[in-house]
């Protein structure tokens, strides 16, 4: 029996392009858009310390111009999440490669460091938000058993992106200084939108949209109904009540109750502590090695060892983590704790050898972080509530982000070398490890009945296979439906004589039987 039941559950018919066809394209786009947005900031490095030193600003300062676009990289993650759902993911993608490509190209414009917070910072950051988010959410929608995988192939890219933008940053400014660099790199930073041009609104989303329309349809003919008019559809009234849902921000889907989750609330620390960490080693990595007295070369060879190992870490992690050998906040706990050791030890070496073992470490283990960010979110609330739900941890990690970058580059002026900066860098990567160690206290004392069941409600109604295997009681024939000692009187003569409670008579004998009286109420 309990065969039968688990060959019906995976005989189950998938959504149309889930785990085949167009799925493939789709995961093609995400992975050359995510190589150019994301291989693009991670690269930021090498602008970074040009912009130090062509502008003659402090480290701090100049690291704010990063900040705020890491700001709106993640912090429009919501925002984008819901105009993905209400105009598709293809054209919300398209204009953010033009803002991202404009952002650039403006950047190429400035005399002064102070104007690229609105160029680069603004209108470059509000080009990533556009993108970043519905690259990294559209790609579960179409995958499910090998979930994890294709997550972790969309998030290599940003490894080759790493991999091939440090030498075209050196010599685009080389060939042609910091702010000509900026326009060329603004034109290939704007195939994003051919990236966006394959992208095809999930069928889940594509159901959910005509199902809001019929019941906002029935909704509306019933009301033109009550009110006497003979003609279907949307009238005045209707239109002008759609006009002002499309211009209600309610539907944000900010959904703050998933934090009532305690392993949601969770893993949005942890993942927060994990990106200031990894975040930090944008600037420091190559910053320290210029300040090491090691040329441009040697700069741009230490951001793409780190993204050659992310290309081949994502994908590996990826897949390790679709088998299930461990669990998958197990092949979290030990990059985080992996990369805290190497942090804490690297104000110890100053050769460029352990600087480029150290950004191998980051590109391996806390760079791999991103092929589990998804599949971890699902897994404590569930597919229905992924969108609202990476759109609060894109929050989260923006918040983070905003101060991290300043602050290491603050604790370089005020101490002159970036020591310090690696020291804060483990502690970051130390808090991440031990908020995830948590899950087992958290599941003991935190999870109460109530939360359970929102948990359970977050997940979806549990496959019969995993359902509780327990018979119902006993039923004796003889108990009677009624209570004892109940006196039910029936005072209507509507109600047959059939429905009323059973009464014994006295035993008569056949010959003294009357015919029965009919009521002509009751016929």
């Amino acid at each position: 029996m309990g065969e039968v039941i688990k060959e019906d559950i995976d005989d189950k018919p998938k959504p149309p392009d889930v785990d085949r066809g167009y799925a493939w394209v789709v995961l093609a786009g995400c992975f050359f858009m995510y190589m150019f947005v994301v291989g693009s900031i991670k690269a930021y490095g090498v602008l970074y310390t040009e912009m130090v030193e062509y502008f003659g600003t402090g480290s701090g300062n100049t690291a704010w111009i990063g900040s705020v676009c890491s700001l709106l990289m993640l912090g429009l993650g919501p925002i984008a999440n819901l105009l993905s759902r209400k105009f598709s993911f293809r054209k919300v993608s398209f204009i953010g490669g033009v803002l991202l490509g404009l952002g650039f190209f403006l950047s190429g414009f400035v005399p002064r460091m102070e104007y690229m917070y609105i160029t680069f910072g603004v209108v470059a950051g509000i080009g990533y938000g556009l993108t970043f988010s519905p690259c990294s959410t559209i790609i579960s929608f179409y995958f499910d058993k090998h979930r994890a995988l294709a997550n972790g192939i969309t998030v290599s890219a940003s490894g080759i992106g790493a991999l091939s933008f440090p030498f075209l940053y050196k010599y685009l400014i080389e060939e042609f200084t910091l702010t000509r660099a900026l326009w060329v790199v603004g034109a290939i930073v704007a195939n994003v939108c051919v990236a966006a041009c394959v992208f095809r609104q999930p069928h889940m989303l594509v159901q959910e949209k005509r199902r809001e329309r019929a019941a906002y349809k029935r909704k509306s003919d019933q009301k033109a109904l009550l009110n006497g008019n003979s003609a279907f559809g949307y009238d005045e009234d209707a239109k002008e009540e759609t006009k002002k849902k499309s211009c209600d921000c309610s539907g944000l889907n900010l959904n703050f109750s998933l934090f009532k989750n305690p392993l949601f609330t969770m893993y949005a620390f942890a993942f927060t502590f994990c990106m200031n960490g990894y975040g930090n080693n944008i600037i420091l990595i190559p910053s320290h090695v210029k300040e090491l007295g090691y040329n441009k070369t040697y700069v741009a060879l230490s951001v793409t060892i780190l993204g050659g190992c992310e290309v081949i870490a994502r994908i590996f992690f990826g897949w390790f983590a679709d088998l299930e050998l461990i669990k998958r906040k197990n092949i979290f706990l030990i990059s985080m704790f992996v990369s805290a050791i190497f942090a804490f030890i690297a104000p110890y070496f100053d050769s460029f050898i352990f600087m480029a073992i150290y950004a191998a470490i980051v590109g391996i283990f806390p760079g791999s972080f991103w092929s589990l960010i998804s599949v971890l979110v699902i897994d404590v609330v569930g597919l229905e509530n992924f969108t609202s739900a990476f759109g609060l941890i894109s929050l989260c990690l923006a918040l983070g982000a905003s101060v991290s970058q300043p602050i290491i580059g603050w604790l370089r002026d005020i101490y002159g070398n970036w020591y310090p900066s690696f020291i804060v860098t483990g502690c970051l990567f130390t808090l991440a490890g031990l908020t995830v160690c948590l899950q087992p206290f958290i599941k003991r004392c935190c999870m109460r009945p109530e939360t359970d069941q929102l948990y359970l409600d977050m997940l979806g109604n549990v496959p019969l296979r995993h359902a509780p295997k327990t018979l119902p009681p006993e039923v004796d024939d003889n108990d009677s439906l009624l209570e004892e000692d109940v006196d039910i009187t029936f005072t209507s003569h509507r109600i047959s004589q059939i429905y009323r409670p059973y009464k014994p008579e006295s035993p008569q004998s056949p010959h003294n039987t009357s015919a029965p009286i009919v009521d002509p109420s009751e016929v």
